[in-house]
């Protein structure tokens, strides 16, 4: 039986996508804002979604979980690699791109340079999956170990190891994705209040205004491991992506933001294409085009890509990871969430 998805949950990823869209676009203040929650926002709501996992099932889960994220992940790896080839003819360049490609983490770069969020949402999920059978008290123990380490990574020389996939990171993530599942019940059931964006809107911009004024000095990168507060990294990225979800639950109430789930349902076309599309589009051109220009086209390009590869089979399973993703309901109030993210 087809199971519904809250719209408020798609509409939030769908503007998170195009967060990170525009953080590549080479504006450097848009990345540097945007990154304090964009991959956190994405890591909460991906949280929000999590059903336990039995634990004698977890190996089954695990090996399907793996198999739906990587076989896009080398799907379009291969199909940047072989335009690359066809346009340079360069045998050993492509052979670098497969091993990047193999080896992930900090060695992809350029048009592969967001392919390390999808391994570390993998790892994520699967030490997630994994912490989630012992008691809540021993989960949060977890939890805040891997945080902790995390941070040590971070602030020392740690940080310059560059691990496969990314997996040092998922020490982090899986705190995000901890505060979406835990809050489970009480972020939809906050977020519904309108009273409660009147107060995390301010907050917010107070943030903001903090850290322009130079009272704080704050900044996240999670994919080069540039986090080093222990309270701000938590703080920030939560206060930020509750806003963001209030906002959006309150304009799902008052608009139609079927569009913008649609986008949160394709995603993954859009964080695998953006770049690829417009560096091949700047090489053409011989130059930038700016913020604007280069999030159009990130975004509605491979939002029709995926619009035409979902009525194929093959391309669907390969280049969507999963077909058949119901449509999304108008939210009302809040509503208990039962998809597997």
């Amino acid at each position: 039986m087809e199971k519904r998805r809250e719209l408020w949950i798609d509409a939030a990823k769908g503007f998170s996508i195009i967060f990170v869209v525009m953080g590549h676009s080479g504006d450097a203040a848009a990345n540097h804002y945007l990154s304090w929650f964009r991959m956190p926002l994405f890591f909460v709501l991906s949280g929000l979604v999590f059903k336990p996992v039995d634990p004698g099932r977890y190996r089954g889960w695990a090996a399907r979980r793996t198999k739906g994220l990587m076989t896009p992940y080398f799907a379009y790896g291969l199909l940047i690699a072989g335009v690359l080839l066809l346009f340079s003819f360069n045998i050993r360049g492509f052979a670098e791109n497969i091993a990047r490609l193999l080896y992930g983490g900090l060695s992809l770069t350029g048009p592969y340079g967001v392919f390390w969020f999808i391994t570390c949402l993998l790892f994520t999920q699967l030490l997630f999956g994994y912490i989630v059978r012992y008691s809540r008290r021993t989960q949060f123990l977890l939890i805040t170990s891997a945080y902790l380490v995390s941070h040590l990574i971070s602030l020392t020389v740690l940080k310059n190891f560059n691990l496969p996939w990314n997996i040092d990171v998922a020490l982090l993530a899986v705190t995000y994705y901890a505060i979406g599942f835990y809050g489970k019940q009480a972020i939809p059931a906050l977020i519904s209040r309108y009273s409660a964006l009147l107060v995390l809107l301010p907050l917010s911009a107070l943030v903001l205004l903090l850290e322009r004024t130079g009272v704080i000095h704050y900044s996240l990168n999670m994919k080069y491991k540039e986090y080093e507060s222990l309270l701000l990294d938590l703080a920030v990225p939560l206060l930020i992506s509750l806003t963001i979800c209030a906002a959006v639950y309150q304009l799902a109430r008052l608009i139609p933001l079927g569009w913008m789930g649609s986008l949160g349902r394709n995603t993954i076309t859009i964080m695998y294409l953006h770049l690829p599309l417009n560096y091949s589009l700047k090489y053409l051109l011989g130059a930038d085009y700016g913020l604007v220009p280069f999030t159009l086209i990130g975004v509605i390009v491979p939002l029709l890509a995926a619009k035409w590869a979902v009525r194929y089979p093959v391309l669907s399973r390969f280049y969507l990871g999963k077909a058949g993703v119901p449509p999304a309901k108008r939210t009302g109030k809040a509503a208990s969430v039962s998809s597997n993210g």
